[in-house]
């Protein structure tokens, strides 16, 4: 009769730890994953816009000041005007998403808050009129990335903040400025919002220095 097995809990094999390979890949995939998402609902919105046509951008466009607007903080990103404004919002965020969350190292927490922040700041200083379309988005994640990596002292997050400029920093400050069509309060949100993120985690994230001798 075989004795019963008496091993105390302790031994039992730990699970195998993930290969490099394996922690590179759930590293990507944490990485993009929120701004393909949001990509992707951008487009299938766009797609049921096309029937829903301007009864739809109506109802869930943000408008300021106004409770009927407020759940356009929510849905206001995914709209979008036209393939033109589609386009140029999901090749920006598709560049701009994970290399914020890549600096940032804080994908999800950084989109949710440009998404809502951005928002939220527009329902409360937008210029009247219905505003929709992801560039607050993309313009907290372009001021995140030139502000953060100065606040946190780290050298490639400078680099990557001196990329960012050499490729959008001119056509943005544009965007910030006054014209008619143009959302640009949304966008000045949106930087507002991106600026108040890098201070609060760029000093977070700061390397403590080390102490000084007696």
């Amino acid at each position: 009769m075989p004795l019963p097995d008496r091993r105390p809990a302790d031994d039992a094999v730990p699970a195998p730890r993930p290969s490099l390979t394996q922690a590179a890949a759930q590293g990507l995939v944490r990485t993009v994953a929120p701004t393909a998402v949001l990509v992707a609902a951008m487009w299938v919105m766009f797609l049921v816009s096309i029937v829903g046509g301007s009864t739809l951008i109506g109802g869930l466009g943000l408008i300021p000041r106004r409770a009927a607007g407020l759940d356009g903080i929510l849905f206001s990103p995914l709209l979008h005007g036209g393939w033109r404004h589609l386009v140029g919002n999901t090749t920006a965020l598709l560049v701009l998403g994970p290399v914020a969350a890549a600096v940032s190292r804080r994908p999800l927490a950084l989109l949710a808050a440009a998404w809502l922040g951005s928002g939220a700041l527009t329902w409360v200083i937008g210029t009247p009129g219905v505003h929709v379309g992801a560039s607050g988005i993309v313009y907290a994640l372009i001021a995140f990335l030139l502000v953060y990596g100065v606040v946190a002292r780290r050298v490639l997050a400078v680099v990557v903040a001196v990329a960012v400029a050499a490729a959008h920093l001119g056509s943005s400050l544009l965007g910030l400025l006054p014209q008619p069509g143009v959302s640009w309060t949304g966008h000045l949100a949106g930087a507002v919002v991106g600026v108040g993120l890098a201070l609060l985690w760029g000093r977070a994230d700061r390397p403590a220095r080390a102490p000084l001798g007696p």
